[in-house]
């Protein structure tokens, strides 16, 4: 027994220090050496002389001396007695020694008092021992658990002060607990927080807490990015460490985490300071520098154009000077908000200093392009501002450079737009020049024309001139095709493909539109009186004009104002302009074909070269375009194209005209191949109405049958 080899007893007691009833929060173990439990015994009894004794444990089968006092082999008389003890059975043997027999007169009388008195010792020391060493005991668990309350009350403090987050995370993914710091940072109370999933509270991919918890304990990695969601809904960015314990009852991640959106904001501050300008928030010399780097890379990978604005503002200095630099601020933060509005989200705006920006866009940009952005920016900049409870009146000089041709990098690029900044200033400010003679002069034009359309409108300079459409079994005129025309007073004739692409891109087309359509009608109502009635008009509608409601509304007026039968009007939307939304076309041809109009597909096989919409839209012809028809004597392909054209529209029971029929051997190829109707230089080429209405006439004979020379 504790190592000394001894017999001896052990003693057990279960101890619960808060409730009875509830489980043993600790057990009490006692070690008593029973030569020492015996020796103290005698002494009580004061029998320390002349006495043998030997404490056995009779409670199994087969006695265990746990003291052997008595010599073995002894033959004397020997007394003994019961001792229960702890649920057990002990057996006390007390002999005399020979010689104190000898010496002690009566002694058989007095053993047994002897023996008593030894029981009670025994008994009494067991007694005393067991209590005092309970006591020791107890109060020793005392001790420990108020010095294990006190740990865990400092480890408490401590975590719960603790800046980082601390969360105790079982195997398989559940937490459970949290401190002071974690409860904050994900908006939840710490009793909330217990037993919830840890992929509730942080992001961890597709392989769920316990994979990646696992994964990074044991690579030991340091801190991992990932975001945590906090109880109201948002997202925010942290840092994730992980470590595996082990204690004595279980094994558990430990979480440290943190709260990185100070630091993102502070990133972002920096990133502010070191790439934008603090007055107007554009970007500054330094973003300006990379990122028009970044685009002339992409253009010289993919061909396409950037185009460099250098803007300088007239007068700053005079509004600086006279309302003070408050007042120049805020004009410099107007100037920015308006370029913000003028321009597209990818495009670049720079402020290089005091009152100068620059504007980068890219793309398929041609000089047209870029001259409609310049105008703009100088028409928004002259504008007049409300600064220091004022008005002021400023504007810009804008020079305009391009890539490749006015420079193959940035500097270079930056300095021919400087050069073209300071020739328009040269003009008179509040303009804008190219870097190009060439461009410049096409840009200005392209201006002077757009602004001279909506005169031109007014002034009633605009002209249809009609190129007739042939029946090619026949030969007859079944119609023609309405071709708008520019009489500028100054210009003569502007050719369409001048004019017609800066109307789409203002919008101008719209009005120019409906005067087409009134117009066409006007001339079916004057056929009528010449007997002409059998002919038809083909009138191209713009991609703006078939957008909303379209022309119904305007087509329903003209024919109550006019009384001309609906099948006189063949409307013709381009195959681009169908597709941009095929839905919305379906229901504007329907309703074109409710009023009792003729609808064609224009350009077909140009735009998307999809025949879906042939299925979808309820049309009565297909116009193959000029581009096929030029080479069908002598490219295979565009032949084959205009047979298999023909062929599918024959099949869904649709006409075919062909455009730009120019030779004898191209209409005879399309005669041949059962195209239906042509149009081109070959019989007619666009005329003012009094000249087809003579050129129409002309071929009637004295019967009124039409006569051609074309043969079959």
């Amino acid at each position: 027994l504790l190592g000394t080899g001894s017999g001896g007893i052990v003693l057990f007691k279960p101890v619960n220090q808060a409730d009875p009833g509830a489980a043993w929060s600790a057990m009490i173990g006692l070690g008593v050496e029973a030569s020492r439990l015996v020796g103290q015994a005698l002494r009580q009894a004061a029998l320390t002389e002349g006495v043998a004794t030997s404490f056995l444990d009779t409670t199994g089968p087969a006695p265990v001396a746990l003291q052997q006092g008595i010599a073995a082999g002894y033959s004397g008389e020997d007394y003994r007695r019961e001792l229960r003890f702890g649920g057990r059975t002990y057996e006390l043997r007390f002999a005399p020694t020979t010689p104190w027999q000898r010496q002690n007169v009566g002694w058989e009388s007095w053993t047994v008092l002897a023996c008593g008195l030894l029981l009670t010792a025994l008994m009494g020391g067991l007694m005393l021992v067991v209590s005092g060493e309970q006591a020791q005991i107890r109060a020793q668990v005392d001790e420990s658990t108020a010095r294990l309350r006190e740990r865990e009350a400092r480890l408490d403090a401590i975590l719960n002060h603790a800046s980082e987050a601390i969360m105790p995370v079982t195997l398989d993914g559940t937490v459970v607990a949290c401190n002071a710091a974690a409860a904050r940072m994900f908006g939840y109370s710490e009793e909330a927080v217990e037993g919830m999933r840890f992929e509730r509270l942080v992001r961890v991919g597709p392989d769920g807490a316990a994979q990646t918890l696992a994964s990074m304990a044991e690579a030991g990695e340091p801190s991992t990015e990932h975001l945590g969601c906090h109880a109201q809904g948002t997202s925010f960015p942290m840092f994730l460490s992980v470590a595996k314990v082990a204690t004595p009852d279980d094994v558990f991640f430990v979480c440290m985490m943190h709260d990185l959106t100070e630091q993102y904001r502070s990133r972002e501050r920096i990133h502010r300071l070191a790439h934008n300008d603090p007055l107007t928030g554009l970007e500054n010399r330094f973003s300006l520098n990379q990122r028009l780097d970044q685009l002339l890379a992409q253009a010289r990978r993919s061909g396409e154009t950037v185009g460099l604005l250098f803007i300088d503002l007239d007068h700053f200095k005079k509004i600086n000077d006279s309302f003070g630099h408050a007042a120049g601020d805020q004009f410099l933060v107007t100037v920015a908000a308006r370029l913000k509005e003028l321009l597209r989200e990818g495009d670049t705006i720079a402020r290089l200093g005091g009152d100068e920006f620059i504007v980068v866009t890219s793309g398929q940009l041609g000089p047209e392009n870029l001259a409609v952005v310049a105008e703009r920016i100088v028409q928004s900049l002259s504008a007049p501002y409300e600064v220091a409870a004022t008005t002021v009146h400023s504007g810009a000089s804008v020079g305009v450079a391009l890539y490749p041709q006015d420079g193959a990098d940035a500097g270079a690029l930056l300095r021919s737009a400087d050069t073209a900044m300071y020739a328009a200033k040269a003009s008179g400010r509040g303009n804008f020049q190219f870097f190009s003679a060439a461009m410049n002069a096409a840009a200005h034009e392209r201006l002077q024309l757009e602004s001279q359309l909506w005169k031109a409108l007014d002034n009633d300079e605009f002209e249809l001139w009609l190129q007739p459409q042939i029946d090619l079994a026949s030969g007859r005129v079944i119609g023609a095709e309405a071709l708008l025309r520019w009489r500028h007073p100054e210009r003569g004739l502007v050719p369409p493909d001048r004019f017609i692409p800066i109307a789409e891109d203002t919008g101008i087309i719209v009005p120019l539109g409906e005067w087409v359509l009134k117009r066409a009608a006007d001339i079916v109502l004057r056929w009528r009186a010449q007997g002409l009635d059998h002919l038809r008009m083909a009138i191209n509608l713009s991609a703006r004009q078939c957008t909303g409601a379209g022309p119904l509304p305007l087509l329903d007026q003209i024919l109550a104002a006019t009384g001309i039968s609906p099948s006189c009007l063949e409307l013709e939307i381009t195959e681009s302009a169908a597709m941009q939304d095929p839905e919305h076309t379906r229901m504007l041809i329907d309703g074109m074909r409710a009023r009792g109009t003729h609808v064609a597909i224009d350009d077909f096989g140009t735009g998307y070269s999809s025949l879906s919409y042939l299925k979808l839209f309820d049309i009565d012809r297909i116009k193959i375009d000029r581009g096929f028809v030029k080479d069908i004597e002598t490219d295979p392909n565009d032949a084959a194209i205009v047979t298999a054209t023909i062929g599918l529209a024959h099949a869904l029971g649709l006409r075919v005209v062909a455009e730009g029929v120019e030779t004898e051997a191209q209409r005879a190829y399309l005669r041949r191949e059962g195209c239906d109707e042509a149009q081109g230089y070959l019989f007619a080429r666009p005329l003012p109405e009094p000249e087809f209405l003579a050129w129409v006439l002309a071929r009637l004979d004295t019967t009124g049958a039409e006569s051609h020379t074309w043969p079959e």
